[in-house]
């Protein structure tokens, strides 16, 4: 089970969004990279997800900053709400109760999570917390074939209420007397229905009387009447305060597991006391192979991502407490390295391993949320790392990155790019129909599919050209001559390119521009084109041409005549050259052809203009 959509409303940088309904991130099972340029709500998204499953004690988090104001700075009155859906089902335990206590309880299923916060009425605000900040669960509303779900987390069975019946006490009150009596096959003596629950009194077969609650519409839930939920952790840009020192994410991690292996290690004792002295020594030697088993875990991830050091390994402190805060540290010779003495590259490797261990050890899903995973980690290691996280299965990554390092054009789907405090790509956006060069039309998406599986080697989407995901603007054009001339001519008009956020993109070949205006169209980005108007015949232009020109923004293009070279004057070999001496040479723009000219003109008015992007 992992997190699939989150939706966040009245939260810091994001509002009501559309239809008052805030704004719906898509999750990934394994990957979700979130982009975007400073101050763009990246930071806001991952700490929602946090705030939403996580551990951390609201109340010390929550602050008068987090409620999301207007544009005038306008304080907003309505509530934080976060909300998220699981791909399956997690359980919460609702008890049936009789006369003399509790004697059984029914397990709910459901998919959806919800944090409300809210500030407290005046006559409150004599209390310690300033806001009323409630977790809720909404039962599945739906039908399920079978009345026992098998969970493999648990390694159980949980009896559960049909969800037609779930269905029918939910929304329809009268329905719920006929729910309870076919239910539980007693006779209904009473209903009511308050703010949350519906309480149901009946009485069984036998006369006993007992009570139930069933949910309105969400539950109410305690972290130990929960099962099944995904459990986050959340590395922030500070991390190197979580990974090393006493009181790190980190040490309270291996805290937690050092009293469940203490207990563990206590338990098998005490059970071997009264066995034979083998059983004896082979519990004992159980527990040596699971220490030494998480040691090579650790090894194995780490090495994984710095191999370049070959004697480079993990060891423990101490092999009797290997759980300890300082457990590890790094070996060179009969020297032990501390954690704290190895700098924070090297304590977030650790930490990475440790928690995939930990995502072993749980049984229950875990969400890694890092704020820039690349701080601390040398170029190097963040492409490994990056592998590492691409194979991981047993964690659902969601990061947000400055690092074209951490993103890949052949996983696209894992991007998300924030602007404007929208999430691109967005389901309008991927139904956007473009044309294809043999005149066919189709998704954005299905074509970057393609792409991405089929034909990357010969779309040749660059690992350098990943800035245009980092950049407000992007200009297309064929190959390195524009790239090299365009900026320096547009320098003569007084527009510095580097002066702005746009980004020059060679497509390195004309059959490849429109992978690029694909990209943009999915991820929302502005673009303008520039290619050559090649002819197949004097009369016809080619289908490429055709298939380009239709997938441009409005106006937003350069169609010349003949190449980019010959309109600057360049014929015959070794064009790039003699195109970059005559650009160098060039004092002015009035020798060029007219062509260029306007191309320049029109170029220096999409880079100057506001289209109000705020990435």
């Amino acid at each position: 089970m992992f997190i699939k959509s989150l939706t966040i409303k009245n939260f810091r940088c994001f509002g009501k969004g559309i239809d008052d309904k805030g704004t719906t991130i898509e999750l990934n099972k394994g990957l979700t990279a979130f982009i975007g340029r400073n101050g763009s709500g990246k930071t806001a998204i991952l700490e929602a997800l946090h705030f939403l499953i996580g551990s951390d004690y609201l109340p010390t988090r929550i602050n008068e900053k987090d409620f999301h104001k207007d544009a005038k700075g306008t304080k907003n009155e309505d509530a934080i709400i976060i909300e998220g859906e699981t791909t399956n089902p997690f359980f919460i335990d609702v008890d049936v109760i009789s006369n003399t206590g509790i004697s059984s309880t029914v397990v709910v299923p459901c998919n959806k999570i919800r944090l409300f916060i809210k500030r407290r009425e005046k006559a409150e605000k004599v209390l310690d917390d300033p806001f009323r900040i409630e977790k809720t669960v909404a039962p599945i509303l739906g039908n399920i074939d079978d009345t026992v779900y098998q969970s493999q987390t648990f390694k159980k069975s949980y009896k559960v209420i049909s969800l037609s019946e779930v269905d029918a006490v939910v929304n329809d009150l009268d329905l719920a007397k006929e729910v309870i009596k076919n239910l539980l096959k007693g006779t209904v003596t009473e209903t009511q229905q308050t703010d949350r629950f519906y309480e149901v009194k009946f009485k069984l077969k036998s006369g006993e009387a007992r009570e139930a609650s069933f949910p309105s519409y969400n539950l109410t839930f305690s972290p130990n009447r929960i099962k099944g939920l995904a459990k986050s952790y959340y590395l922030a840009k500070e991390r190197d305060k979580d990974v090393a020192g006493s009181y790190s994410l980190v040490a309270k991690i291996l805290t937690d597991l050092h009293w469940r292996y203490k207990k563990k290690q206590a338990n098998s004792d005490s059970d071997s006391i009264q066995q034979e002295y083998g059983t004896l020594a082979e519990s004992l030697r159980s527990i040596v192979d699971e220490k030494g088993a998480l040691i090579r875990k650790i090894n194995d991830k780490v090495k994984s991502i710095c191999c370049d050091d070959k004697n480079f390994q993990i060891d423990f402190i101490d092999i009797d407490q290997p759980y300890k805060s300082a457990f590890v540290a790094k070996k060179e010779g009969e020297k032990l390295l501390l954690p704290d003495n190895l700098g924070s590259g090297f304590n977030i490797l650790i930490a990475y391993a440790l928690f995939a261990y930990v995502a072993d050890q749980e049984k229950i899903p875990i969400v890694l949320i890092i704020d820039e995973p690349e701080l601390h980690l040398h170029s190097d290691w963040q492409k490994k790392m990056y592998e590492v996280f691409s194979n991981q299965t047993d964690l659902q990554f969601v990061y947000s990155t400055q690092s074209e390092n951490f993103i890949s054009l052949k996983s696209w789907q894992q991007i998300r790019l924030v602007k404007n405090y929208q999430i691109f790509p967005a389901q309008e956006e991927n139904q956007t129909q473009i044309q294809a060069t043999d005149g066919e039309n189709g998704t954005p998406a299905q074509y970057l599919d393609d792409y991405a599986t089929k034909n990357l080697h010969i779309s040749l989407i660059l690992k350098e050209n990943l800035e245009l995901f980092f950049t407000k603007k992007c200009i297309l054009v064929e190959g390195p001559a524009e790239k090299y001339a365009l900026p320096k001519l547009l320098k003569f008009s007084n527009c510095d390119v580097e002066n702005f956020s746009v980004s020059i993109i060679p497509a390195w070949g004309k059959t490849k521009i429109k992978n690029y205006q694909m990209i943009c169209k999915v991820f929302g980005i502005d673009y303008y084109t520039v290619f050559d108007n090649d002819k197949a015949t004097d009369n016809e232009p080619t289908n490429e041409n055709t298939a380009i020109e239709n997938n441009v923004q409005g106006e937003k293009k350069t169609k010349f005549s003949t190449s980019f070279e010959a309109k600057i004057g360049i014929n015959g070999d070794n064009e790039f050259q003699k195109l970059v001496k005559k650009i160098d040479d060039l004092t002015d723009t009035n020798s060029l052809d007219q062509e260029v000219k306007n191309c320049v003109s029109s170029l220096k008015t999409f880079i100057e203009s506001d289209n109000s992007d705020n990435i």
